[in-house]
Parts: C-alpha cells; structure tokens; sequence
C-alpha cells in the first residue's frame, strides 16, 4: 500500500465526513460519522509514524528524480515569469508547509517563523468562502425510566465556530542583482521571503487574531465560541507545581488527556529549565531536540506573552495548553504574487506583493486552556502600630 496515497484518500474523506456532519440531524448517523473519523485520524497518525521511520532510512538521491525535475521545471518558468513582470499564482501547499531553503544565498541563521504554523489543521478549501464549523459540546446523560414513562432525552449539545475569510498581504523588496540569478534560484529566492513573510502574520493571528473585520479568531481572543466555557487560569510565576496546574486543569473530569501540547514564550521555557529543587536538580526534563518537557510536546511562539517577564502586565494571556488540530486554518484560494519595477526605480530596487485568502479559529470545544499572567503577590508584612 503506497501510505502517502492512503494518507490523502483519508484526508479527503474527512473532509468529506465534516461536510456531511454539518447537515446531519440524526444522533445514530452522526455518532457513526464519529466512530469512522477517529479510525482514519488513528490510521492517519499510524501512517505518519511510519513514514517517519522510513525517512530514517532514506539516503540523498545521486541523481534527480522525475518529480526533482519537474519541480525544478516549475520553479524555473515561475522566476522566468517573475523576472518578465508576469503574475504567478502558488498553490497554498506551498506557503503553509516547510520550504526549500536556496543554499547558494547566504540566509538568515536562525528560525524566523514559530513552528505552530505546521501543527494546527490547514484545510484546503480553494475558492470556499466563509463558513461555520459545528462542534459537540456534550452527549446527554442516560436516565432510568419505570414502566410506561417517557424515555430520558439525551441529545447531544452543539457549538459553532464562525470561521471568516481574511485576506493575507506580504510586500518585499529585492535589489535588481538577484534579478542575474538563475531563474530557478530566483524564483526560489522570491518565494522563500513571501512564504516566511505571509507564514509570520498567520502565526501571530492563530493566537492573536481579534476576531474583528478581516482577522483569524485567535486562541487569545476575547470571545473566542468554543473556549466561551473555559475558565482561564492565572498564575504570578513558573514554579515546581506549574506544568501540573495545567495538565490538571484541562480537558474533562474523567480523564487527563493526553495528545496536548504547550505554546509558550521562549523565556517560559527557560524559566520550566531553570527550576532546581531543594538538592539542586533540574525539576523538568526539557528534551529541546525532542521540544518536550518530561514528554509534553511545547511549541514556541513569540507572540504569547511571558510569566517570567517582570515587565508582563497583569491579564495578558501567556500560554496555551490543548490539541493543536483543535485550530482550524482553511486555504480559500493560492498565493498571488505581482512584480513592479516602477517604484524605487532609481535605486535598483525590484519589489513584489503577494495575497493570499484564509482564516482561523478554535474548533474544539475547551479545546485550549489559557494561562494568564497574575499579579505578584505581595509577601511583605504590614507593620501595626503599637497600642498606646
């Protein structure tokens, strides 16, 4: 069985299910479209195991592939169409997953774009609009029923996610020289800062989005629906019992689950790495290859907030804990990208705009914890006056 197949067969058919779900009344049919997506999000996660096993076992081709080729051949008529002021469109795939880097130009040395980007949901919806995506906030409860009574109700309870279509724009400016490359590294050039650019503003709205006119509904969003019934936790400082507060303190009330990962501040982490107990051990065993802390997948992104700064204010949200794929980023059409030569002529400055139409927001019911920054407490004693 060809698993990179079967994986886009299973893609297909969730998104298949997850429109059938959203005109569905009946209970028993929607628990079955239940039953059917966790078997192919438990085959799915099977697959992708698998597929990094085999990549461990993978040497560099000597010689390029037909599909080397033929991307190559893509790459190539796309700097050729660039460099003649021709507009190219990309396809999404190529934005909101990982990009070649041109090793022939010296780059920036360090990751400029939070990793977070390629861990929530991206569905391709081109050419979709905006739309509502349903989630299950609770089954009904069983009762017990004497003869001839009516049988207890027990539907389920819905919950919807507005998810609206938000335009994406990233402008850039090259000098005429690159402009001498290769086609091929030209337009390899070109879209490596469109992609970082554009792939920035998406991680700064998956959390930050306002959820106002022509922005994502981010995880730190005011009213946010799926989250509406989360009490966010409050914490002053990152100390031994923190990263229990937090596993504790999400999900329901009969299981820890697992299966979450944390999005934090880099300082946050260092202050998880920092924490010794009384012998002088590390309390936390931060995996940083691995980016885990004693097993809990952690994400960094620069755009939460930081605890351990003394300079936070009180009530800005600085971590989220919960399932990534609880955050849903729709596609709605490829990047679009246009060249001008007329502005800045004079200092040899070639620039480019770029567009894309997405969107984002929660879509798992408490489907993140937030943790916010809590005033200090205040440890002096307040001195009495003597009695007299």
């Amino acid at each position: 069985m060809n698993l990179e197949v079967r994986k886009k067969e299973i893609a297909e058919r969730l998104m298949e299910i997850r429109g059938l779900a959203e005109k569905e009344e009946d209970l028993v049919e929607l628990e079955k479209l239940e039953k059917e997506t966790d078997a192919l999000n438990e085959e799915r996660d099977l697959i992708d195991k698998k597929l990094v096993m085999k990549r461990k076992f993978e040497t560099a081709p000597l010689v390029q592939t037909r599909d080397d080729v033929q991307v190559n051949k893509e790459f190539e008529q796309r700097g050729m169409d660039l460099k003649e002021g021709r507009t190219v469109t990309v396809t999404s795939s190529n934005v909101l997953l990982p990009q070649h880097i041109n090793p022939e130009i010296g780059g920036y040395p360090f990751r400029e774009v939070s990793t977070l980007v390629d861990k929530v949901r991206v569905v391709n919806l081109e050419g979709g609009e905006t739309y509502k995506k349903s989630f299950i906030k609770s089954h009904g409860t069983g009762g017990l029923t004497a003869e001839a009574d009516p049988y207890t109700t027990a539907e389920p309870t819905f919950g919807y996610a507005t998810i609206t279509k938000v335009k994406v724009t990233a402008y850039a400016e090259i000098t005429e020289e690159l402009e001498k490359l290769p086609a091929l590294q030209y337009s390899r050039e070109v879209l490596h800062g469109i992609n970082i650019a554009l792939r920035k503003k998406i991680s700064q709205q998956i959390l930050r989005g306002a959820g106002t006119t022509n922005t994502f509904k981010g995880i730190f969003a005011n009213d946010v629906e799926a989250l509406a019934d989360n009490r966010d936790v409050e914490i002053s400082k990152i100390d031994d019992t923190t990263l229990d507060e937090i596993i504790y303190a999400y999900g329901g009330d009969e299981e820890v689950e697992g299966g979450a990962a944390l999005i934090l501040n880099k300082n946050d982490l260092r202050a998880f790495a920092n924490l010794r107990t009384s012998e002088g051990r590390k309390v936390h065993i931060v995996d940083y290859s691995a980016s885990t802390i004693d097993g809990i997948p952690y994400v960094i992104n620069s755009n939460c907030g930081s605890i351990a700064d003394p300079n936070t204010t009180e009530g800005t949200y600085c971590i989220a804990y919960g399932a990534l794929t609880n955050y849903e980023v729709p596609v709605f059409s490829p990047v679009e990208i246009a060249k001008s030569t007329d502005y800045k002529f004079k200092d040899g400055i070639i620039s480019y705009k770029a567009s894309v139409f997405t969107g984002g927001n929660v879509v798992g019911y408490k489907g993140f914890l937030r943790i916010k920054k809590k005033a200090a407490e205040d440890d002096t004693e307040t001195e009495t006056e003597p009695e007299e």
